[in-house]
């Protein structure tokens, strides 16, 4: 009987400890494409104007020699005007709290702490084309309630970016709080060049965002 006993506890550990490892497995599963498709396909859109804002050609602005700025003394006391320029309103983002709001829609938290606001609001170290180090001012300065933008000495990024959905794929290591994903594209202006982008998803309040630059 004891040995009977001692079966039946070793069997029902034994299927226990299958369950678990099947429960914990599931719940490590990596997203399907049908999961994520739509999630992706709106970040990747939504991310095009933000990437403009974060890198390219930016917001527009009031040159401070523009008569716009003398008859409205758009600069009056302020002390930057060699570097910034005040963003227009007729721009769609006109402080920095609309910028982080639209921002926080599409990319994770970390990735927007860590890489784009030091850049964007506080300025950061980089290293010139000799390797020497040297401060980059915040592309965006907030004065008296308004934006301004730091004035364009070139822009690192180029277009954007046209993807191929249909060729969107999950790729290893993903599970269900990372998630790496692969898309065939090519730049807007050479859509004969096409390459694999890869980009990385992060599961963030039960949504996923973006956790790397999408083009």
């Amino acid at each position: 009987m004891k040995k009977i006993v001692a079966v039946i506890l070793a069997v029902v550990l034994l299927l226990g400890g299958c369950l678990g490892v099947f429960f914990y497995c599931s719940a490590q599963k990596a997203p399907t494409v049908e999961e994520i498709y739509d999630r992706v396909v709106y970040l990747v859109e939504n991310s095009h104007e933000l990437n403009t804002v974060f890198y390219g050609a930016g917001l527009p602005t009031h040159a401070a020699d523009s008569v716009y700025a003398e008859i409205n003394h758009i600069y009056h006391n302020f002390y930057y005007t060699d570097t910034y320029e005040m963003v227009s309103s007729s721009a769609k983002f006109l402080t920095s709290t609309d910028i982080k709001n639209a921002a926080e829609k599409v990319y994770s938290k970390a990735y927007l702490e860590d890489v784009v606001y030091p850049s964007l609001f506080t300025g950061h170290a980089i290293s010139d084309a000799s390797g020497n180090p040297h401060f980059a001012h915040a592309r965006y300065l907030e004065d008296n309630n308004w934006i301004y933008q730091a004035i364009q000495k070139g822009s690192y990024y180029r277009g954007i970016l046209v993807y191929d959905y249909s060729t969107m794929r999950v790729a290893k290591p993903s599970n269900n709080k990372m998630c790496f994903v692969e898309i065939d594209c090519w730049d807007e202006d050479a859509p004969q060049s096409i390459r694999t982008q890869r980009l990385t998803l992060v599961r963030q309040n039960g949504l996923w965002y973006l956790d790397s630059f999408a083009g």
